[in-house]
């Protein structure tokens, strides 16, 4: 009768989103563009909000703006800094994660239309960064 009950408990926490298996306590995302990010590890430190993904540990920024985040940090474009990250994402990559371009071709796409969907929901009337639509784009070294 126990063992009937914590599997009640456990099923009923798992449809709840509470407990997921298999996914170091992340809810699983819902937008299928996210597994790469989640297979390849990046959910470990990063957010993806608009893709549904939560982080493990939130060390690391949201992606969901990194397409314009990036140029405006690093002054180079999303798909070159995955070539050739710096400063500690150059560690990361080169020791945790290993990324094929096909990967990191996949993941600077997803974002460029992750950020262009946020950028068309944004207001133009409120300040925003990056910037709202209407306004100056970053520019992008490719």
């Amino acid at each position: 009768m126990k063992a009937r009950a914590v599997v009640s408990v456990v099923g009923a926490a798992m449809a709840a989103g509470v407990l997921t298996v298999g996914t170091a306590g992340r809810r699983p995302a819902e937008d299928p563009r996210a597994a790469i990010f989640v297979t390849r590890g990046c959910a470990e430190c990063h957010a993806i909000a608009a893709l549904g993904v939560k982080a493990t540990s939130d060390v690391g920024p949201d992606l969901t703006f990194a397409y314009a985040d990036v140029p405006n940090r690093y002054g180079v474009g999303l798909g070159w800094f995955l070539e050739n990250p710096r400063g500690l994402m150059g560690f990361v990559l080169a020791a945790h994660l290993h990324l094929t371009p096909a990967d990191r071709d996949s993941m600077s796409h997803t974002l460029e239309a992750v950020y262009n969907e946020r950028l068309a929901d944004m207001d133009e009337d409120v300040p925003s960064s990056p910037p709202a639509r209407g306004r100056p784009r970053a520019r992008l070294v490719r």
